[in-house]
């Protein structure tokens, strides 16, 4: 088979682009994370920033105001994260500073011996429960006495004090996430100009990776709002505690699966029972459990992504229980930002797996499995 010159110069093209395309990933390579996470975060609101786009050019503005109709979708939706995340966030980490360098150490001791006295006694008629929990209580109390308490305390403030280079992360992720939405358009264009596929499958590719990402996104960013609310009220309803700053911190907890907002609630309740205000510890295990638990997060997030889903018109075929464990992995490789990265990943795999199962000739099982 002849090659001709023309076949040779695609070729090289090829190559080059290969080669070059790896430079710009090492000469970028510090900033990938950022630029991944903003990619993927574009994805998830891809519906959203259509909608407002097309929402400005229907509205009565000026023509010339018409025309710029993407900056203006662009600037709005990094400025509605901007207030909805990162301001949270930052006031999150600064009160948390200033929280962990106020904290009476002996305070703390004083009442972890007093709830620990109380849950051994809880236990006195079960007598191998109570010679277990009373042989702990030994051994803790003498933990609290060395340097242990101190070991933590100084752990958690470097976290807090540290914690600057997380804002520095979401400047940048919020900076490349505008810079998506302003020119998403031409990138989606040129990538469908270069892959060797059909238009269908690209269609389908985008297809299932932005239903997946929306559906996880918009349901934890939910979940977020709506769970720090409930418990901001009901911290204010019972008295004695910054209500608003624990409401911020069980919407970023509410997104961690599974635990969510127990790293918030177990500690309030268990101040409650030192202080023997068991009303309290009854309302607040019924909000907890009862309204952000049940009706928040099984009921109200599947209704809210289910009148998203009618409005933007997106969807998705991944299996729920895989969008959890992928999430869960996501976390774990990549942190809080594994949430969307994690199902977008999984999804596109499973699209590519499908597409690619939909082309070759099969030669195993018949598919009607006879």
């Amino acid at each position: 088979m002849n090659i001709t010159r023309a076949d040779e110069g695609v070729r090289f093209l090829s190559y080059l682009t290969l080669f070059l395309l790896a430079a710009s990933l090492y000469i970028f390579s510090s900033y990938l994370h950022y630029i991944l996470v903003a990619a993927v975060l574009a994805l998830a609101t891809s519906h959203g920033f259509t909608a407002l786009e097309q929402y400005v050019e229907r509205s009565p503005l000026p023509p010339f105001i018409k025309k710029q109709s993407r900056l203006l979708s662009a600037t709005a939706l990094t400025l509605f994260f901007l207030c909805l995340i990162f301001a949270p966030l930052v006031y999150f980490l600064t009160e948390t500073y200033s929280q962990v360098s106020g904290v009476d150490l002996e305070h703390v001791k004083e009442v972890t011996r007093q709830l620990v006295d109380k849950v051994v006694a809880f236990t006195d008629s079960i007598p191998v429960i109570h010679k277990f929990l009373d042989n702990l209580k030994t051994e803790g109390f003498s933990a609290l006495k060395g340097v242990s308490m101190e070991a933590i305390y100084k752990t958690v403030n470097g976290v807090a004090s540290g914690a600057g280079g997380l804002v520095v992360q979401m400047v940048w992720i919020l900076i490349f996430y505008f810079l998506f939405n302003l020119n998403g358009k031409q990138i989606l264009v040129f990538a469908a100009r270069v892959m060797p596929t059909s238009f269908a499958d690209e269609q389908y590719l985008y297809r299932e990776c932005t239903g997946t990402v929306a559906v996880v996104f918009y349901g934890t960013l939910f979940n977020m709002l709506a769970q720090g609310v409930t418990f901001g009220v009901l911290m204010a309803f019972i008295g004695g505690y910054n209500a608003f700053y624990l409401g911020v911190l069980a919407g970023f907890c509410s997104v961690i699966p599974i635990i969510g907002a127990a790293l918030v609630y177990i500690p309030i309740v268990a101040l409650e029972l030192v202080a023997g205000n068991y009303v309290n510890i009854v309302v607040i295990l019924i909000v907890v459990w009862g309204v952000m638990g049940f009706l928040i997060d099984n009921i109200l997030r599947i209704i809210f992504i289910g009148h998203l889903k009618k409005l933007f018109g997106f969807e998705y075929t991944m299996n729920e229980i895989l969008i959890l464990l992928s999430i869960l992995a996501g976390i774990a490789s990549f942190g809080f930002w594994g949430i969307i990265i994690g199902p977008s990943v999984v999804a596109l795999t499973l699209a590519a797996a499908n597409l690619y199962s939909s082309r070759v000739n099969h030669t195993g099982f018949p598919e009607d499995g006879s």
